[in-house]
């Protein structure tokens, strides 16, 4: 076991040092100084434990082998660069940060409930496989802080069951960002809204975010062979916001992807469960002129809620309306198509409305 105490500062100097034991541990109030050029491998199974707020840690950490490895300590750490390299297996039992560049080169950073911070400007490279990635099915996320448009990849995956790699993709085209942080965790089952019954995934990923507003954001899910119940071509992409379903694109090639204006959860099904449910009424007339929008019913239908979806299915309007049988309303909105859905008892219907 090696320990650091104290203000005890160490040195490391343009060579690499190899640490077997069973535990590195830096205790409350020491420092770890670290020439930039440095490689600390921590190898047999070694974990790294820290008490001491230590800022930015230079060097190159190296997490390497077979056996076992562990990250954790009341402190979290940030890595300037850190590797995952020859099979290594490394939980994560607190926050980690990276501020320069994390290289899976061979191995798996198990998140668990803690969460792998990739800095703004930082990158994640290797080569991604079941036994190169991120697993994320826990609670915690591997996150990105982002400052602007871009493209940033999240190799991640889960170690339930059989290991099974399954990124993400997200490509940002516009949006304002003010202290950004996206992350994504996933799960190896079918998501628990998903009620589709013959084509669907074993997988559904959660993109979760601070600091984004007014996004446009290419998404893309990868999957596995495994994930898939039914037949691949009968699914469509599906984001669930909490209360509601919007279809994407139809899946294809191992992939969920579309365009999105915020995040939540992801999967995909039949096309008919994942969209807004529809059902019919026996007399319904709707008039729109401009934004003022007209509704007249019969005692059959009476109208108990009105609610408004954009075009991708974000929720924008509810009212309850003061007569069942007749009501009016302005939406104060941009010109665009939108999903008028008005409720009955048990009943809805859904109708495309064009306010200009």
């Amino acid at each position: 076991m090696n320990i650091i105490k104290n203000t005890l500062a160490i040195s490391f100097v343009i060579f690499t040092l190899n640490i077997n034991a069973q535990e590195l541990i830096i205790n409350d109030a020491a420092t770890l100084e670290i020439d930039p050029s440095a490689r600390l491998i921590l190898s047999n199974g070694m974990s790294l434990v820290n008490h001491s707020s230590l800022g930015n840690l230079n060097g190159t950490f190296v997490f390497k082998g077979t056996l076992p490895q562990k990250i954790y300590g009341s402190q979290p750490v940030t890595f300037a660069a850190l590797n995952i390299e020859e099979g290594a297996f490394v939980d994560l039992n607190n926050n980690v940060n990276v501020s320069g560049e994390l290289n899976l080169n061979l191995g798996i950073v198990n998140l668990l409930d803690h969460n792998l911070r990739i800095g703004d400007g930082a990158v994640i490279n290797g080569t991604y496989s079941d036994q190169s990635m991120i697993s994320a099915d826990g609670a915690g996320k591997l996150e990105y802080e982002i400052s602007a448009n871009g493209t940033y990849f999240y190799p991640v995956g889960d170690t339930s069951g059989i290991d099974d790699y399954s990124p993400a993709t997200l490509t940002f085209n516009s949006g304002t960002y003010t202290n950004a942080v996206v992350g994504i965790n996933l799960k190896n089952m079918k998501h628990p809204n998903n009620s589709s019954s013959t084509d669907y995934l074993n997988r559904y990923w959660t993109v979760s975010d601070v600091g984004l507003t007014d996004i446009d954001c290419d998404v893309i899910f990868g999957y596995t062979n495994e994930d898939i119940v039914g037949t691949e071509s009968n699914m469509y992409g599906g984001q669930w916001d909490g209360t509601y379903w919007t279809a994407l694109d139809q899946v294809s090639l191992y992939s969920v992807t579309g365009t999105v204006q915020s995040f939540s959860d992801f999967t995909a099904g039949e096309l008919a469960i994942l969209s807004v449910e529809e059902k019919t009424a026996d007399a319904l007339n709707i008039i729109v002129n401009g934004k003022n929008i007209i509704m007249q019913t019969e005692p059959g239908f009476p109208i108990d809620k009105i609610e408004v979806f954009n075009k991708l299915g974000q929720h924008i309007f509810t009212k309850i309306p003061a007569n069942a049988l007749y009501f009016e309303f302005s939406l104060n909105e941009q010109p665009d198509f939108y999903l008028l859905r008005l409720s009955s008892d048990e009943k809805s219907i859904t109708k495309k409305i064009y306010i200009w």
